[in-house]
């Protein structure tokens, strides 16, 4: 043991943990629990939980928070059934159970049972089914996987994607069995078994792209349609 039980606690008790070369091992059981830890290579991270069980070992780093877990990074804030942080910096972090991302910065919630999030690559992965509400770009989405790359504002859907974009003339209704989403762009790829609903109008494809700032629709492939007037 390379720290006294006394600096542990310390530790503990200060609610901050760094990764360093301790080489002690620790579950610990506490009411609450929170820590920060700021990194030149990803934005600070401070989280607590009612419960957690924390392991400060060089190499398997690993804090398990339950009990009304919490992980805020930068804007974002991650609440979660069960939380697992863990990697060096406490890079990785798992969420299972109901699950919600908030990030009024970037405008963007996530609703869903457990995320997997890379914050050094700033990417957020969902295997299960999500609910996405994107407030900036008045656009609303669920499916059934999810891969969100934060630095470039870039979702991909997939698994029987549904998504709804408000305009001028009413509600656009997009459907896939896959989407790419650039927010930046504010541009839509639909993939497969494609269709947009939309001012009383059907069109299908193979590919359909939608630029949501002229809302103008392109189709390629086989195509079809239904038009009104």
């Amino acid at each position: 043991m390379k720290k006294t039980l006394t600096v542990i606690l310390f530790l503990l008790l200060s609610f901050s943990l760094y990764a360093d070369d301790t080489d002690v091992t620790t579950p610990v059981q506490e009411e609450t629990e929170t820590a920060e830890e700021t990194t030149s290579q990803s934005d600070e991270i401070s989280f607590s939980g009612g419960s957690s069980s924390i392991v400060l070992r060089e190499g398997k780093e690993n804090v398990v928070l339950s009990d009304g877990a919490s992980v805020t990074v930068g804007s974002m804030v991650i609440t979660s059934d069960t939380i697992t942080l863990s990697g060096n910096n406490w890079r990785y972090v798992s969420c299972s159970g109901q699950t919600s991302v908030s990030d009024p910065e970037r405008g963007i919630s996530i609703r869903t049972k457990g995320i997997w999030y890379d914050r050094i690559d700033e990417r957020i992965l969902i295997s299960t089914w999500f609910e996405v509400d994107d407030t900036m770009n008045e656009v609303s989405a669920t499916g059934a996987s999810l891969e969100y790359r934060l630095s470039e504002e870039r979702l991909q859907l997939d698994k029987s994607v549904s998504l709804l974009k408000a305009t001028d003339s009413g509600i656009m209704r997009c459907q896939a069995e896959s989407v790419i989403f650039s927010r930046n762009d504010n541009m839509l790829t639909l993939r497969g078994n494609a269709s947009v609903n939309w001012d009383g109008d059907r069109y299908g494809a193979e590919v359909i792209s939608v630029d949501l700032n002229t809302d103008s629709i392109s189709l390629e492939g086989r195509i079809s349609g239904n038009i009104n007037g």
